[in-house]
């Protein structure tokens, strides 16, 4: 059906990155439901190697046979105890905007000898945990129900039953809105909730997105430990739009990233990605639906004043870099009303629950 079909080079860095880049790739060809995989070794005395070299560990032309006797050679002289290995296998699944990725592992050992005939790549020098055989002395029905592609290919056939029944809402709201009181009501009712705020936090700990804010906003946003202090960082950007942009186009996209994996990993029916710039970022081409809470100017202010540290001028800062509550609104396609005390947000929120849970 598709004589043309694309070859994929096999070039990220995990199982996960090449099995996700094949099925994008020929779900984007083909414009169908696609699924691909990725599979590897990895010996722990041998750092992980050759892990997603596996196919070509002894070269680019090389043979399964050459494979194997490359790593018997680089593990000579290890005793058994050390041999310790894990077989993996990435499964991607992927449809328009809707991904998943699942994983299927299987540990054992590698042999100090190629036994058995049956299967094909490492099967001869690796023995599954508990097994007492290497996987080329086993049966096609004894190696699936254990092996890490049978693992994950079930995993994936799980996913596929309810794969057009799961939904991805995007809740968002204007600073004081109570948003992340109604996530709360959303989780307790068995939603997955991805908080943006939590992971753009957490993206500050790692050394891709530190290194960059500081050779652009300077060493004095750290403390004394060398973290980023984010109100430090929030007094430079809140009054200066130029550094704003400047400080969202290096973290943006990271947490852009961050949110589509935890999404293609999740394993809930309902996702919450709980995010007060969802619109003005453009991440609400991630979801299925957006969400609005809503609250008065008196009302949010409130809550600010009562629950933050922060002080007027970083608020007015903050408001200033979000779209209005109108705006956000007639961008919804619901909206709940957080204004009439708990009860009544929790009557809102199980209604637009029920009113898809249904179907997931």
């Amino acid at each position: 059906d598709f004589p043309n079909f694309p070859d994929v080079e096999e070039d990220e860095d995990s199982f996960y990155d090449n099995a996700l880049k094949k099925a994008r790739t020929i779900a984007k060809f083909s414009r169908k439901l696609s699924l691909a995989d990725d599979s590897g070794l990895e010996v722990e005395a041998l750092g992980g190697a050759p892990g997603v070299l596996s196919a070509r560990f002894a070269g680019q032309e090389a043979s399964y046979e050459d494979n194997n006797l490359k790593l018997l050679s680089l593990l000579e002289g290890v005793s058994l105890d050390k041999r310790k290995a894990t077989i993996r296998c990435a499964i991607a699944i992927s449809e328009g905007n809707k991904e998943r990725v699942v994983e299927g592992a299987c540990k054992g050992t590698i042999l100090p000898e190629m036994i058995g005939s049956n299967g094909f790549g490492y099967d001869p020098l690796f023995e599954p945990e508990g097994s007492g055989r290497s996987s080329a002395q086993m049966s096609l029905k004894e190696k699936g129900k254990i092996s890490h592609r049978g693992r994950a290919l079930r995993k994936a056939k799980e996913i596929l039953k309810d794969w057009e029944s799961r939904l991805v809402f995007g809740l968002t709201g204007s600073i004081g809105s109570g948003k992340s009181t109604v996530a709360r009501m959303f989780q307790e009712l068995g939603a997955e909730i991805i908080d943006a705020d939590k992971v753009g936090h957490s993206l500050l700990r790692k050394k891709e997105a530190r290194e960059s804010i500081v050779k652009n906003f300077g060493s004095s946003i750290l403390d004394k430990e060398g973290k980023i202090e984010r109100r430090k960082l929030g007094g430079i950007v809140f009054r200066d739009k130029k550094r704003l942009e400047e400080l969202n186009s290096i973290i943006h996209p990271l947490i852009s990233s961050e949110i589509k994996r935890k999404i293609t990993f999740s394993e809930a029916r309902i996702i919450i990605i709980d995010a007060a710039i969802l619109l003005e970022t453009g991440w609400d081409s991630l979801v299925d639906k957006v969400i609005v809470v809503n609250a008065s100017y008196e009302s949010r202010r409130k809550r600010i004043k009562e629950s933050s540290l922060l002080s007027s001028k970083e608020v007015e800062g903050i408001i200033k870099a979000q779209f209005s509550q109108d705006e956000k609104i007639q961008r919804a396609d619901f909206f709940i009303e957080n204004e009439k005390g708990i009860e009544e947000s929790k009557r809102q929120v199980e209604q637009i629950w029920s009113k898809f849970v249904a179907r997931c």
